[in-house]
């Protein structure tokens, strides 16, 4: 805040006579007819600025109450019921807008989160649909699980240290020391199903994300794709933006744990 009694040369007790004495020593001594000088022009523009503030009585008391750090008093609100909020508090309405400025402020890196979604669950479903990479390999060993709850389960362990979790049920049909027949995915060799070589009895593998899991990828292709291309709402875009952003995240922790 400027300090118009300094640009005057006077202090703040100072009275209408003296004020006025001041502004008509300083104007003309820098009045741009008298000082035709680019500094003097400036000076006698901060000058008149000085004494239409200092030079009203009014003017003058709000200027010193500002300059002694009190709030000049508020005008009456024309409605008499009006009550001012206690400080600190906020309406509803302040809040949402604060909300969805800071949605919109991020909504670049959830747009950018959908379309990084998008693609990842195209390459899944692409991975899903290619032509499966069949490899020849004998179980090892074949461990049974006993489960509180749900059905019994069984371990398969094959002969290059993977595991393969299946249904009591289907693992009868896989021995110790069978030949076997595992189908995997092109890209990121995700076991599909197996095959007995000898019966030619097939099993899918349930604990992947092509099996159990495979709801997963459709709904981040589905989800995706409204982040990607519906515009309506920062505030939608933005929440679908963080849901793509999670379930890709969950997609590629399932994707590394049941990769071989």
């Amino acid at each position: 805040m400027k300090n118009y009694y300094f640009i005057l040369g006077l202090n703040i007790y100072s009275n209408e006579y003296e004020i006025k004495q001041a502004y008509r020593k300083l104007a003309l001594q820098f009045h741009p007819d008298k000082n035709p000088s680019k500094e003097a022009e400036a000076i006698f523009k901060e000058v008149n600025e000085a004494y239409e503030i200092l030079g009203d009585p009014q003017s003058k008391f709000q200027y010193d109450q500002l300059l002694m750090g009190v709030s000049p008093p508020q005008p009456p609100h024309r409605d008499p019921r009006y009550r001012p909020r206690p400080p600190g508090t906020y309406s509803r309405t302040s809040k949402r807008k604060e909300m969805l400025d800071t949605m919109r402020s991020y909504l670049t890196y959830a747009l950018m989160a959908s379309r990084l979604a998008l693609l990842f669950s195209c390459i899944l479903i692409a991975d899903y649909s290619l032509p499966p990479i069949k490899t020849e390999q004998q179980i090892v060993n074949v461990r049974s699980s006993l489960q509180s709850r749900g059905p019994q389960s069984s371990q398969l362990e094959l002969q290059k240290g993977e595991t393969i979790n299946l249904s009591a049920k289907a693992a009868r049909e896989f021995q110790r020391g069978s030949v076997i027949l595992l189908h995997r995915t092109a890209w990121f060799s995700i076991p599909l199903t197996l095959e007995n070589e000898k019966s030619h009895f097939k099993t899918k593998v349930p604990v992947s994300i092509y099996g159990n899991f495979i709801f997963l990828p459709l709904v981040l292709l589905i989800t995706s794709l409204l982040g990607t291309f519906f515009w309506k709402g920062v505030e939608f875009r933005f929440n679908l933006g963080v849901v793509n952003f999670f379930l890709m995240l969950l997609s590629f922790i399932f994707l590394r744990i049941h990769s071989f």
